[in-house]
């Protein structure tokens, strides 16, 4: 009976064991991949990509010229 107790002891510590292995290598992946995350967002903040608008623009918060565009008369019958 006593040997039947120190086996169990023994298994259910093995298991312990492994589980916190796994729980720790898990957080360890997740740690990795919140500092990529954080990196990301770090570059793009101080390095935004280049958008379709801001391609042609040197200063993109510059005011742009308006487009000659002749507008469609309104008319409105009510």
């Amino acid at each position: 009976m006593f040997k039947n107790n120190v086996t169990d002891h023994k298994q259910k510590m093995e298991a312990i064991i492994k589980n916190v292995k796994t729980i720790s290598m898990e957080l360890k992946k997740m740690r990795e991949l919140s500092q990529l995350l954080l990196c990301d967002l770090t570059l793009q903040f101080n390095y935004p990509m280049k958008t379709e608008e801001t391609e042609g623009n040197n200063a993109p918060f510059e005011k742009s010229e308006p487009s000659d565009v002749s507008l469609a008369p309104n008319s409105f019958s009510i």
